[in-house]
C-alpha cells in the first residue's frame, strides 16, 4: 500500500510540477490496487474481519447457528469457485495481450483475481475445518464429563 501511495504521489509530482510524466506509473498503480484488493480480501477472510449481519442469526440457538455458518460457507464457496473459474478463463484469454506502458502480459494482473479467490476459498475452508474440529472436541469433552459424573 505504501509503495502504491508513493508511486501515485510521484506520478502526480512528475506530471504536474516537473512536466515529465512517468509513463508507467498509473498502470502500475492500477495493477497494484487490483492485487492489494484481492489479497487484502483473502487476509480479511483469514482473520474473519469481513462484516457480518447478525441481527437474524443471533436469535437462533447455537446448534442452529453452526448449521447456518456451514450453509453460508458453502454458498460462499460456490461463489468463490465461480470467481476462480471465470477469473482463470479471463487470465488465459488475455495472456497474449501486453499492457501498453509496462509491456507485461495482461494475464499477470488478471491472475490476481483467481489467485486471491483461491486463497479466500482455502482460508474459508480452513476456518470451517477448525470450527468443526473445535465443536467435535467440545462435544466429546462434554460427553466425557457427563460420563464421569454418573
Amino acid at each position: 500500500m505504501a509503495a502504491m501511495t508513493v508511486l501515485v504521489f510521484l506520478t502526480v509530482i512528475y506530471r504536474y510540477f516537473l512536466l515529465a510524466p512517468i509513463s508507467w506509473g498509473e498502470e502500475m498503480a492500477r495493477f497494484l490496487f487490483i492485487s492489494l484488493s484481492m489479497f487484502g480480501a483473502a487476509i480479511a477472510v483469514k482473520d474473519r474481519s469481513h462484516f457480518t449481519i447478525t441481527i437474524l442469526t443471533a436469535r437462533f440457538p447455537a446448534s442452529v447457528r453452526v448449521w447456518l455458518e456451514i450453509g453460508i460457507a458453502l454458498g460462499t464457496s460456490v461463489l468463490l469457485c465461480i470467481v476462480i473459474v471465470k477469473g482463470w478463463g479471463l487470465t488465459l484469454l488475455n495472456r497474449n495481450q501486453e499492457s501498453p506502458a509496462l509491456g507485461v502480459p495482461m494475464s499477470v494482473p488478471y491472475a490476481a483475481v483467481p489467485l486471491g479467490a483461491t486463497l479466500m476459498l482455502m482460508f474459508l475452508w480452513l476456518d470451517l475445518i477448525i470450527a468443526w474440529r473445535d465443536a467435535c472436541a467440545s462435544k466429546q469433552t462434554a460427553e466425557e464429563t457427563g460420563s464421569r459424573l454418573e
